[in-house]
């Protein structure tokens, strides 16, 4: 068994939990998300992260159409141009979701995370597996540090890294 925790988790089908843990077996198939609020502490072999943990970014499937799929959420609707190069690389949608974050002051980075797991994975009809942090499901987990906490902006030197 894996455990991780972060200053946040985004499960994306519940909001966003401060100083969380996550239990995963060692197939990366989520066990457990703790919400353990104020009585957050140290446990043996868990590992924390600075900035969040999100599942992992989903990669389109054949026929996508970039700007088609961004339009359908209101707050990113014709916010800077985008291509199928953005979407290659959890790198890419990162810096994707910078530029989104930097030319469109509303969109939050809960939001945007969300739409690039749990709206991608069901634009892929994969959301059963992929897309969010809950048990049973295998998303993969992301963490990404770099993040100003009391805003949830993106810093430009910020940094992305796999968990599982």
């Amino acid at each position: 068994m894996k455990k991780f925790a972060a200053h946040f988790i985004f499960p994306i089908s519940s909001p966003p939990i401060k100083k969380g843990i996550i239990k995963t077996d060692d197939t990366g198939k989520i066990i457990q998300l703790i919400d353990l609020g104020k009585n957050f502490q140290e446990e043996s072999g868990l590992e924390f992260h600075n900035g969040i943990i999100c599942p992992e970014f989903v990669s389109p499937s054949s026929f996508f159409y970039p700007e088609k799929f961004l339009n359908q959420f209101d707050f990113l609707s014709g916010s800077i141009p985008v291509s199928i190069s953005d979407f290659q690389s959890t790198k890419t949608i990162l810096d994707l979701i910078k530029r989104l974050q930097k030319e469109n002051e509303s969109a939050q980075l809960e939001m945007l995370v969300s739409v690039f797991t749990f709206e991608m994975a069901k634009f892929n009809l994969l959301e059963s597996d992929l897309g969010s942090i809950e048990p049973d499901k295998r998303p993969g987990l992301l963490n990404i540090s770099g993040v100003e906490l009391k805003t949830m902006r993106l810093r430009q030197n910020c940094t992305l890294k796999k968990l599982i």
